[in-house]
């Protein structure tokens, strides 16, 4: 029988760790609904006020303790929390009622732990070990207890809590997250009610089932995590895909316009040379100043395909404009087991990252790109070089991790879809990033 003393006590821990949980899971910055000043504290006296007074209620017209108090007891306080968070937090109540499920995991696992530590036998033996004394007992029985809580928190932090805050941008199916909801609310809390209050004689039982129930908390914690990474998988094929038919587009048009450029110069050099035989009014310095320009838009780059002389010559044009000095050998024939979009996709990418590093360069030595790509023994290689500024950081799959400040879009997709395109063929691709010279290598 628990007095109502007990139940607060009980209801305050509780409540405490489900909301350090939570807190675990949520990101800090920029997600307070009002100033944190406001929404911390108005949202813990939601949190906590709300579900003491609600107990104390239920208390005086129960009277005595059962399962259904104690379901009760333990589903008040998860209402409150979540009015609490929806007040303090810019989150939806979709994604809150995820969190709070995954945190009610944390805090049962804890608890659960403490279970199997202190409620099997052990507690008995520090009971014996300290002469009966029961203020020494509890003593001792809430260090091991709450020590054993941090120390489940802690590995839930790092095991999960990073992963879960990492991928929380992405948004799981409405049902999807309601049924994973019910189940958490249905085992952790009825079910193991029920089945707890008819075996508390039976210590070995209740360790089994404390055992069981953490099994079924972990693998509801990576069902979630796997969720967003299927959710993520599924996003970023699609902005991959999104992306690729915009270049091919892209590339379409390049190419029309490469053969535009390519006539008029044709057009523009017969002119020229019948000026210059009839000399007029233009003096020799001024046709090798309009014949060497328009060299330099003249087609020259012959690679063997003519999708890749289009995609060259264009990032030509871009690099001369900018002070970049691009220098390509390329054996357009290498790439022949490829399809036409997947090497505009790839050479795009990797030219377009090389672009972006050198324009943040000063020194002109140091605005220099290098692009081979052939054919050894069998496989297709392709090699980039460029100069770079600052610090390269990769993500846990291998690309780059953006260095642009509107990192929540589109930006550091480059990486990711070279080596979507690099999978796709069953190839390798390496980076080095020493004394500031990044070197990409791709084998095929």
């Amino acid at each position: 029988m628990f007095t109502l003393d007990t139940l607060l006590t009980m209801f305050i821990s509780f409540t405490i760790e489900i909301i350090v949980a939570g807190v675990m899971l949520i990101k800090h910055p920029l997600t307070f609904r009002f100033k944190p000043y406001i929404s911390i504290p108005v949202g813990l006296l939601i949190a906590c006020s709300g579900g003491a007074f609600s107990i104390v209620f239920v208390y005086s017209i129960l009277k005595h303790w059962n399962e259904v108090l104690n379901v009760v007891f333990y589903t008040i306080p998860i209402l409150t929390i979540f009015c609490g968070f929806l007040f303090a937090y810019k989150i939806s109540p979709l994604n809150l009622m995820l969190l709070l499920s995954v945190a009610y995991t944390f805090q049962h696992m804890a608890y659960q732990s403490g279970v199997i530590v202190l409620d099997t036998g052990l507690s008995t033996q520090i009971f014996y070990g300290v002469g009966g004394d029961i203020n020494l007992y509890n003593f001792f029985y809430n260090l091991i207890l709450y020590t054993i809580k941090a120390g489940v928190y802690v590995a839930c932090y790092f095991s999960i809590a990073r992963t879960y805050v990492k991928y929380s941008k992405y948004i799981l199916g409405r049902w999807f997250v309601i049924t994973l909801g019910v189940m958490v609310f249905l085992v952790v809390n009825v079910v193991n009610v029920y089945v707890a209050q008819h075996l508390y004689t039976f210590a070995l039982l209740r360790g089994i089932l404390s055992g069981t129930i953490i099994l079924f908390c972990i693998l509801f914690d990576l069902v979630v995590v796997g969720g967003f990474r299927v959710v993520e998988h599924r996003q970023e094929s699609t902005i991959i895909k999104a992306t690729l038919n915009a270049k091919v587009r892209q590339q379409e048009m390049m190419e029309s316009n490469i053969n535009f450029i390519n006539m008029k110069c044709h057009d523009l050099r017969k002119e020229l040379k019948r000026l210059k035989a009839k000399k007029g009014d233009l003096k020799d310095e001024d046709f090798c100043m309009l014949e060497e320009s328009l060299n330099f838009y003249d087609s020259s780059v012959k690679t063997g395909n003519v999708n890749i002389d289009a995609l060259i010559q264009d990032k030509l044009i871009y690099c001369n404009a900018v002070g970049i000095e691009f220098t390509s050998l390329v054996d357009g024939d290498a790439f022949k087991d490829l399809a036409t979009s997947d090497i505009y996709f790839m050479l795009t990418n990797i030219i377009d990252n090389a672009i972006e590093a050198t324009e943040n360069i000063e020194e002109k030595e140091h605005r220099v790109i290098s692009l081979t790509a052939s054919r050894k023994q069998g496989v297709l290689v392709i090699e980039e070089t460029n100069y770079y500024r600052g610090k390269l950081v990769f993500n846990s799959d291998g690309s780059i991790k953006t260095t642009k400040e509107d990192n929540q879009k589109y930006h550091g997709y480059g990486t990711k879809s070279i080596a979507y395109v690099v999978k796709k063929y069953h190839g390798t691709m390496y980076y080095d990033t020493k004394d500031e010279i990044f070197k990409l290598k791709i084998v095929i």
